[in-house]
């Protein structure tokens, strides 16, 4: 019954709305804000920002997608301060079944942190498609945490992983631009730091991610401000000298640029 009603809706759905639906599964939560730039970035602002409400507040009559108030460090989503996210529904007709919260998603919210991480995130990935609409790189790939994942077996023998907050995969010409992004929002301490940039590179020295897609992709630090920039700076300089060309530091401001420039 579930099945044959996702059905019926997945045929009703306008190419606008399977855009706002694939948008969400790609940055797990959006505001209107996001939506108006992603879908709508033709129209007049305003408009836009209309347009934006008027779709999701039609796929949460649908089911595909539920709202809850903004309470990511005061900061705002549009006028009535909301977050938007996929219903089991609609992970399911996204084909992300097992998305974050799958399992309880009527009363699951990320927690304030989270919220925060993944709304940089989603900021992240609107600015590039901005971006690429006005001439920059197109945006061939753009994986969030999980579906960054990557599993791989060290020296030792002993299985890990690595979860970068995106991984992104750049187009420019006939130029592919490869990066883990990690999206540091001054929060976890130099040591933590320290042990991400090892689990790096030891996954590079695994030589799967060669195996399996030509390159390893280069690591990009995005922080808030320059302090904590040089902060991970002398995080990276304490790596050993054969690992430090692997990473790479950046401000939110010159994001975009350091993602232009050759990663790998």
């Amino acid at each position: 019954m579930i099945l044959s009603r996702l059905s019926r809706l997945d045929e009703d759905l306008t190419s606008r709305e399977r855009l706002v639906l694939e948008t969400l599964a790609i940055t797990r939560v959006v505001t209107a804000e996001h939506i108006a730039y992603v879908v709508f970035g033709d129209e007049e602002r305003a408009t836009a920002h209309r347009l934006a409400h008027r779709h999701l507040q039609r796929l949460t009559k649908f089911g595909l997608v539920r709202r809850f108030a903004n309470a990511s460090s005061g900061r705002k989503a549009g006028p009535a301060g909301y977050v938007h996210v996929l219903t089991s529904a609609g992970l399911t007709l996204t084909g992300h079944a097992s998305g974050p919260g799958a399992g309880q998603r009527r009363a699951w919210r990320p927690s304030p942190p989270k919220l925060r991480h993944w709304l940089a995130i989603c900021d992240l990935y609107v600015r590039l498609v901005i971006e690429a609409r006005n001439g920059g790189p197109a945006v061939r790939q753009f994986l969030v945490e999980a579906d960054a994942r990557r599993t791989y077996w060290d020296s030792a023998g002993r299985r890990r992983s690595i979860q970068p907050d995106a991984l992104v995969r750049l187009v420019a010409g006939d130029l592919e631009l490869s990066w883990f992004v990690e999206i540091d929002l001054a929060t976890e301490s130099p040591a933590i730091l320290a042990n991400k940039c090892r689990a790096y590179c030891a996954f590079e020295l695994s030589g799967l991610e060669q195996e399996r897609h030509g390159i390893f992709p280069g690591v990009l630090f995005i922080v808030p401000d320059d302090h904590r920039a040089r902060r991970i700076a002398r995080v990276i300089a304490d790596q050993p000298p054969e690992a430090r060309g692997l990473f790479r530091v950046t401000t939110e401001a010159a994001a975009l640029a350091a993602l232009r420039a050759s990663g790998s």
